[in-house]
């Protein structure tokens, strides 16, 4: 018997359902994915982890928030979460 696995697509956009986006997402094997889905397709992307990525990603969160500060503009920072819209949209950000 053979251990065949299905290579999943990345970073490009797939045609399908709500219902089979969520069948994919659930049966990833990695957490560094970021997963989106919109208008009837989905995409996922492997996240650059490392050094120099996580270096520019607090470069432009430090950056934002300085300037929030300065300016008097109420924010809310958020690092590493998933945005969903059951049935419709899906959104995983480094930062939002």
């Amino acid at each position: 018997m053979s251990n065949l696995q299905t290579k999943i697509l990345t970073d490009t956009w797939i045609t399908a359902t709500w219902s089979e986006y969520l069948q994919v997402i659930e049966n990833l094997d990695s957490e560094k994915a970021k997963c989106y889905y919109h208008s009837q397709k989905y995409r996922i992307e492997m996240s650059p982890l490392g050094n120099k990525h996580g270096r520019d990603h607090v470069v432009i969160m430090l950056t934002i928030n300085l300037f929030s500060i300065f300016k008097g503009i109420d924010f809310n920072g958020i690092d590493n979460s998933t945005y969903r819209k059951v049935g419709l949209k899906d959104a995983q950000p480094d930062a939002s």
